[in-house]
């Protein structure tokens, strides 16, 4: 784990969330389902060639390297730091939603990725499987992580994000116009 703390510490989250916080027409309820998968591929790209992208049920990365497996949950509306530049003092991030078919009281050993990446509007953490597993809480019909400050590990440090604005939105809808 050490060593993959190590590498992630110097992914270029300034990129990534530069990117990722300039996707904010990607927000409406119709769009939301597609920045997700944006943010993986932007993740990729400035993860200085360490993960692939899988975008399997319960998996978004394999990082061959290392032989992990990480998770990428966005949280690009929220901050990870408190004004005055100290780490929240918890996470909440939606695991998975079951669509009304979850009958399971503890998340699935397979359900769980070696790594579990957040990248929230300021900054990116991680937590490692054991961590996830032991702060998951049933919720409706899913799971959600309630993560305390000290179970994560702080990867960017507080990160000033400077947008990319963008107009992939404009250029998703052209290509699907002239091809429908």
């Amino acid at each position: 784990m050490e060593v993959a703390i190590e590498k992630m510490k110097k992914f270029n989250w300034q990129e990534i969330i530069n990117r990722g916080t300039g996707l904010g027409d990607f927000n409406d309820s119709q769009w939301k389902f597609l920045k997700g998968f944006i943010v993986e591929m932007i993740a990729e790209k400035y993860c200085n060639n360490e993960l692939v992208a899988v975008r399997e049920d319960h998996k978004d990365f394999d990082w061959p390297s290392l032989k992990l497996t990480v998770e990428l949950k966005s949280q690009l509306s929220g901050p990870m730091y408190n004004q005055n530049g100290t780490v929240k003092k918890n996470f909440d991030i939606v695991f998975n939603n079951s669509q009304g078919t979850n009958k399971l009281d503890e998340l699935p050993d397979d359900h769980v990725t070696d790594l579990l990446l957040v990248i929230r509007n300021d900054g990116a953490f991680v937590i490692d499987r054991e961590t996830t597993k032991k702060y998951a809480i049933k919720k409706g019909d899913g799971f959600k992580v309630r993560v305390p400050r000290s179970a994560i590990t702080e990867l960017s440090g507080k990160i000033d994000a400077n947008p990319k604005e963008n107009n992939l939105r404009q250029l998703i809808e052209n290509v699907i116009r002239e091809n429908v």
